[in-house]
């Protein structure tokens, strides 16, 4: 039976709608993805913003040269490649001492704080140690756990003749008898008010006792001795000693000698006898050369004076002319010599073996 008209319609219709609510049904979950996008979906990456890097600061290169000539270093000694070769750490430091924390066995070093670093590198498992200043061209030394340069023999304590054990009985006793009598002596206390607080065995790391004088220089040895703490009207003084129970004795303040001409015990030469050693051998060199240029006998020749100076460049204050100098401070001493009635100036630095000129009259003084 055919459907009429009307029925017909209805039938065209149904499907139709059909399409029109699948539509719906479609543009509806488009809009809920856009919507659970936003909520769960991938977020945007942010466009990366341009940034721009600072300069190297001169401490960066600095640092970086110094590195760069540790690595080298490291290669030549080692004959490992410079790319087996890692960075482990770096360090600013201020050194003690000229020495850059790795003195040189029997080697004198400026007593002034050094600005520098610690570089410390890594080869075949194992680490290097470098000391270095802060002029990327200056000083730099592999240092060992003994805190020696590399290759340097460790350093080793040979007793000089004569010298005391450390565990002589009456070594001890000794240098506290000489540090109470110097106590009385620079308090007017008497001395059963002064009490011995503490008394202990140590190994200063040069010859300053560590206590050293400002601008002194001082032989870099271990050197074995004591540290005395007294007691007296509620202050404590503290006293620094070698193992000679008649040698070097200071009391200490704060790194740094309470009287630096204080006569201990009676007199005695300056800490550790570096300067006295030092001068002495200036002092003989001059002369020699007196000897030598004026043919008189080294008999005849007479010390008239000496003076511990700082002078203005490496010229010792006597340039020669048409001569460039390094225009840095250059301690030294000016030894004033006799002979025949005529006096003569010697100039030098403070390394007995190093440069010692006879100044004339009309020389600038340099100072």
């Amino acid at each position: 039976m055919s459907a009429s008209p009307a029925e017909s319609t209805n039938y065209r219709r149904r499907p139709h709608a059909a399409r029109v609510a699948i539509a719906l049904l479609l543009a509806t979950l488009v809009m809920s993805g856009c919507v659970l996008d936003r909520f769960f979906g991938t977020p945007p990456v942010p466009t990366p913003l341009a940034t721009e890097l600072a300069p190297p600061s001169e401490e960066d290169d600095t640092l970086a040269r110094l590195i760069e000539r540790a690595t080298n270093d490291l290669v030549s000694v080692t004959n490992a490649a410079a790319g087996e070769i890692t960075l482990i750490s770096t360090e600013e430091v201020e050194w003690g001492d000229a020495s850059l924390g790795c003195p040189e066995p029997d080697t004198m070093y400026a007593q002034v704080i050094t600005p520098g670093y610690v570089i410390v590198l890594e080869s075949g498992g194992d680490t290097y140690d470098y000391h270095t200043g802060i002029d990327p061209e200056g000083p730099l030394v592999q240092c060992t756990e003994e805190g020696v340069p590399a290759g340097a023999d460790p350093i080793e304590i040979e007793p000089a003749e004569g010298a005391v054990d450390l565990i002589d009985d009456q070594t001890l006793p000794r240098l506290t008898e000489r540090a109470i009598d110097n106590l009385v002596q620079t308090t007017d206390a008497a001395a059963d008010e002064i009490t011995v607080v503490s008394t202990e065995e140590v190994e200063w790391s040069d010859s300053s006792l560590g206590c050293p004088e400002p601008d002194t220089m001082y032989a870099q040895v271990i050197t074995p001795g004591y540290l005395i703490v007294l007691e007296s009207g509620g202050d404590t003084y503290e006293y620094h000693t070698g193992a000679d129970p008649e040698g070097p004795l200071v009391q200490c303040l704060e790194g740094a000698p309470a009287a630096a001409d204080a006569q201990m015990g009676g007199a005695i030469a300056p800490l550790g006898g570096v300067e006295d050693i030092v001068l002495a051998r200036l002092i003989e060199r001059a002369m020699d050369n007196l000897v030598e240029v004026t043919g008189a006998a080294a008999a005849e020749i007479s010390v008239v004076s000496t003076e511990q100076v700082e002078w203005s460049d490496t010229s010792l204050g006597c340039p020669e002319p048409d001569t460039m100098y390094a225009q840095i401070i250059t301690p030294g001493y000016r030894i004033v010599l006799e002979v025949g009635g005529s006096t003569h100036d010697y100039r030098a630095g403070v390394d007995p073996e190093g440069p010692l000129v006879q100044c004339s009259q009309d020389a600038d003084s340099g100072q």
